[in-house]
C-alpha cells in the first residue's frame, strides 16, 4: 500500500506484499489496485497499535457489516477488486483494516532501506560514496570502481534522486532517476536505474555494481561524454575567394619520454632555434613538464614545415611532429589583423561564455573572426557512449557503444568584400619598411573596403583601424572645405608667408617650400605645395566649431560599423587660441587612423559621406548602389552635423586634382586614366629636436580611394608616395 499526492494506493488483497508509503513516485506493483481519499494520508505509526473500531473515530468512515461497498465518492473508501462484491463482508472489512495496518507498520521498519538509497543517490550525484556501506565491498572499493565509470565524463555532475523503493524482508530494490545536463545542448540525458539494497549489521547496506550508474554497463565499462566541435565556418573574399579557411599543418615539440632528463634543456634550445621561437620561453615550458609529457613548440603551415632542415630535426631527441587541421589565412599574414586568429578556448574564456563555450573549443581572436565569432563559430555537438576502460583509465579499442548523440552545428560562412589581389599588393608595397604602417583601399561608390594591410612594424598591431594619429597637412583638405563654406573657391588668393606666428604659435612652411608658391597665391596652389602658414593664418574666419564641423562631414569622429572596431577619428569643436591655430594645418589634438582617412577621401569622391563596410552584401549606407533597405541603413546611421554637398565635394576635387597636376603627387600622373586626385601630409610629434614625423598619402583614382600611412617617415611626398603609386598600379591591373 503506497500514499502518494492523489491518496492510498492500496494493492487487490491477494497482494503478498505492502509497499513502503516513502515516494511521491514509485515502481507500479503488478496487482490490481484501488484507491484512499488524500485525506487518509496522515496515517501514522499510531495506526499499528490502535483497536480497529477506532478507526471510524478518526475520521475514516469504514462500512459497516450491513452495509454494501459503494462506487467513489468524496470521503468514502471504494475497493474495485470483484472481492469487493461477495457477501462476506465482515471479512473484507477486518482484511482491508488489517492491511492497511501492517502496511504502515511495515512501512516504518523498513525506512532505513529508503534512507540509505537516499545516501547512495547523494553519494552518486557528488561522486563521491567513499563513506557509505556496500555489501560486496568498501565504501573506497566501490569509489574506486566509481571513478572508473566517471572517468571520461568531463566532471559533469549528475543529479541522482531516489524516485521509488521497494522492500521484501531483508532484502530491497531502490529506483533512481539520473538526469545529466549535456553541455552542448538544451536537452537533458535522463533514465532510472535500480540499485538493490541488503539488510545486515542492523543497516541497510546497496549492493554496487556498473548498472547502477547505467542500465547497460557491466564489467569494465564506463561512460564517456565527449563533445563534437562544429566545422567552422569560411572567411570568404570578393568573388567568394577563400581567406581563411581550415588548412593542413604540423604541431612540433618534444615527447619528453623519449628524452633523457639530462637531455632536456639542450633538445629544447635546438629544437626552439630550428624552428625560430625564443629558446628561453620553450626551454621553461620544458623543464617544468611532466616526465611522460609531449610539450608542443609550434604549429607550422604545410610550406614552413617542409622548409625545415629534416636532418636537423631528426639528431634532436624526442622531436616528433604530428599532422593536424588549422584555421589559417589564406597565406603567411594574410590580412591577420583583419581576419583574426583562431585560438583553442582558454579557461578564462570557458568560464567567461556562460556554457556556449565547452572544453576543446576553438574561437576567434581579433579582427573578424572575433568579431563575427557567434555565427562562424556554430554549435557544438555532443555524444555519449558506453566504452570499455582499463584500470589505469585508458579507453578499450573497439569496445564503444553510442547512447545519445546531437550533432553539431556547423558555422556559417561569412562574404566580406576584401580583395585578396589588393589585399596582396598592399602588404607587398609595405615589405621594406621597418616602422608601422598601413594601407586602406575603399570603394567609394558602394563603400565596400577592399584592402587592409598593416607592415610587419605593427608587430600583429592594427595600425591601419585602431592606430590614432594627428593628420598633419592631408587635413588641409578639411580646412579647405570650411573656407569653401566661407565663400572661397579654388581660385580665391590666399597670403603663404615664409613664417606666420599667432596666438603664441610660430608656423612655418617645411624646409625647401619653393619660394615662387609664397606670398599671394591662389588657394589651389597653396594646397598642391602644402602651405602651412596660408591654412593657419584663416584661424581668425574659420573658427574651431567650423573645422570640426567641416572634418565630420569627411567622416572625421563620426562612427562607423564596418565589420571590425575602427577609430574614426576626434576632434574638439572647441581649442584654445593656439590649439586652434595648430588645428587649420592638421597639427594640435585632432586624431585620425589610416582606416578613417580612406573614407575621408573615398567621400570626396563620392560626395557624400560613405561608410564604409567589409560585409558583403552591407553596401555602405549612402552609396548610390545601395537598395531600399541600405537605405534605411543610412537614414540610420550616425550623419555629420553639416552634410557634404555636391558642390563642396566638386571644389575639394579640384583642390586635390591639382596637388598632382602640379604639386607634390605629380608621379600620380602616370596612371591611366590621367584622373588620379590626392594629398600629402607630414604631421610632427614627440619631444625630440628635430621632431619625429607621421607620413601621409591620400589619393583617389577612378572608383577607388586608399589612405598610406607609415608612422616614422620623412615627408609624406617623400616615404608616402611610392608606397601609394605602387598600390594604384596594382590596383589597375586586377
Amino acid at each position: 500500500m503506497v500514499c502518494d499526492s492523489g491518496g492510498w494506493d492500496m494493492p487487490s488483497i491477494s497482494a503478498a506484499r505492502p509497499m513502503c508509503p516513502t515516494s511521491a513516485t514509485t515502481r507500479k506493483h503488478s496487482t490490481q489496485r484501488s484507491r484512499l481519499p488524500a485525506r487518509s494520508c496522515f496515517i501514522s505509526s499510531s495506526l499499528c497499535q490502535m483497536p480497529l473500531q477506532s478507526l471510524g473515530h478518526m475520521g475514516f468512515p469504514f462500512p459497516t457489516v450491513n452495509e454494501s461497498l459503494q462506487e467513489p465518492q468524496d470521503g468514502t473508501l471504494t475497493m474495485l477488486d470483484p472481492l469487493a462484491r461477495r457477501t462476506h463482508r465482515r471479512t473484507l472489512v477486518l482484511g482491508v483494516v488489517a492491511a492497511l495496518s501492517l502496511s504502515s507498520c511495515g512501512a516504518l521498519q523498513d525506512d532505513g532501506a529508503r534512507s540509505a538509497a537516499d545516501d547512495l543517490a547523494r553519494g552518486l550525484h557528488s561522486e563521491d560514496v567513499s563513506g557509505l556501506a556496500f555489501s560486496n565491498g568498501t565504501g573506497e572499493e566501490v569509489q574506486t570502481e566509481l571513478e572508473r565509470v566517471l572517468r571520461t565524463t568531463g566532471g559533469i555532475e549528475p543529479d541522482v534522486t531516489v524516485t521509488g523503493t521497494e522492500v521484501e524482508g531483508d532484502t530491497a530494490r531502490a529506483e533512481l532517476s539520473w538526469r545529466w545536463d549535456l553541455p552542448a545542448t538544451d536537452e537533458d540525458w535522463t533514465y532510472t536505474t535500480d540499485v538493490d539494497l541488503i539488510r545486515a549489521d542492523g543497516g541497510w547496506r546497496s549492493t554496487w555494481q556498473p548498472s547502477v550508474v547505467e542500465p547497460g554497463l557491466n564489467g569494465n565499462e564506463g561512460l564517456r561524454i565527449r563533445t563534437v566541435q562544429p566545422q567552422r565556418g569560411e572567411i570568404l573574399g570578393a568573388d567568394d575567394v577563400p581567406l581563411a579557411m581550415s588548412q593542413p599543418v604540423h604541431r612540433v615539440g618534444l615527447d619528453l619520454r623519449k628524452v633523457p632528463a639530462a637531455q632536456r634543456s639542450d633538445a629544447a634550445t635546438a629544437l626552439a632555434k630550428a624552428v625560430d621561437i625564443d629558446a628561453g620561453t620553450y626551454r621553461k615550458a620544458v623543464s617544468q613538464a611532466s616526465d611522460d609529457a609531449w610539450v608542443e613548440a609550434v604549429t607550422l603551415r604545410e610550406e614552413d614545415f617542409r622548409a625545415l632542415d629534416a636532418a636537423q630535426m631528426k639528431k634532436i631527441p624526442g622531436m616528433q611532429a604530428t599532422e593536424d587541421t588549422r584555421v589559417l589565412g589564406r597565406s603567411k599574414g594574410f590580412a591577420a589583423e583583419t581576419i583574426g586568429s583562431v585560438v583553442e578556448a582558454t579557461a578564462e574564456d570557458l568560464e567567461n561564455s556562460d556554457g556556449a563555450l565547452t572544453r576543446g573549443a576553438w574561437i576567434g581572436r581579433g579582427g573578424l573572426q572575433q568579431e563575427h565569432e557567434a555565427s562562424l563559430r556554430g554549435a557544438p555537438g555532443v555524444v555519449v557512449d558506453r566504452v570499455g576502460t582499463n584500470p589505469d583509465g585508458s579507453l578499450e579499442p573497439g569496445q564503444v557503444h553510442q547512447l545519445v548523440a546531437h550533432a553539431p552545428r556547423a558555422g556559417e560562412d561569412l562574404h566580406t568584400t576584401l580583395d585578396a589581389t589588393l589585399q596582396e599588393a598592399a602588404q607587398r608595397a609595405l615589405e621594406d619598411v621597418d616602422s608601422p604602417s598601413s594601407v586602406v583601399l575603399v570603394r567609394p561608390s558602394d563603400g565596400a573596403v577592399l584592402a587592409v594591410a598593416n607592415g610587419a612594424g605593427s608587430k600583429g598591431y592594427p595600425t591601419a583601424t585602431l592606430g590614432q594619429y594627428a593628420p598633419g597637412s592631408t587635413f588641409k583638405i578639411a580646412t579647405s572645405l570650411a573656407m569653401l563654406r566661407k565663400g572661397d573657391t579654388p581660385d580665391t588668393t590666399v597670403d603663404c608667408p615664409h613664417t606666420y606666428a599667432a596666438e603664441g604659435t610660430s608656423v612655418a612652411n617645411f624646409s625647401g617650400y619653393p619660394q615662387q608658391f609664397e606670398g599671394r597665391v591662389p588657394l589651389r596652389q597653396a594646397i598642391a605645395h602644402s602651405c602651412n602658414t596660408a591654412f593657419a593664418a584663416q584661424h581668425g574666419r574659420v573658427s574651431q566649431q567650423n573645422l570640426a564641423e567641416a572634418a565630420e562631414s569627411l567622416g572625421v569622429g563620426v562612427d562607423m560599423t564596418p565589420g571590425i572596431p575602427v577609430f574614426s577619428g576626434s576632434i574638439p569643436s572647441e581649442e584654445p587660441a593656439g590649439e586652434h591655430v595648430a588645428a587649420m594645418f592638421g597639427q594640435g589634438r585632432t586624431l585620425v587612423s589610416p582606416f578613417g582617412m580612406a573614407r575621408f577621401v573615398a567621400s570626396v569622391q563620392a560626395g557624400k559621406l560613405v561608410q564604409p563596410t567589409l560585409l558583403a552584401g552591407d553596401e555602405g549606407a549612402g552609396s548610390e548602389s545601395a537598395g531600399d533597405d541600405e537605405a534605411d541603413d543610412a537614414a540610420a546611421a550616425p550623419a555629420p552635423r553639416v552634410p557634404l554637398t555636391a558642390g563642396e565635394s566638386s571644389g575639394l576635387h579640384t583642390l586635390m586634382r591639382e596637388v598632382v597636376a602640379s604639386g607634390h603627387l605629380e608621379d600620380l600622373g602616370s596612371l591611366s586614366p590621367d584622373t588620379a586626385v590626392g594629398k600629402t601630409g607630414t604631421a610632427e610629434y614627440g619631444n625630440e629636436d628635430p621632431p619625429r614625423t607621421h607620413s601621409w598619402v591620400i589619393a583617389g583614382h577612378e572608383d577607388l580611394a586608399a589612405a598610406v600611412f607609415v608612422e616614422d617617415g620623412n615627408l609624406g611626398s617623400i616615404t608616402g608616395t611610392p608606397i601609394m603609386l605602387d598600390v594604384l598600379r596594382a590596383a589597375q591591373g586586377s
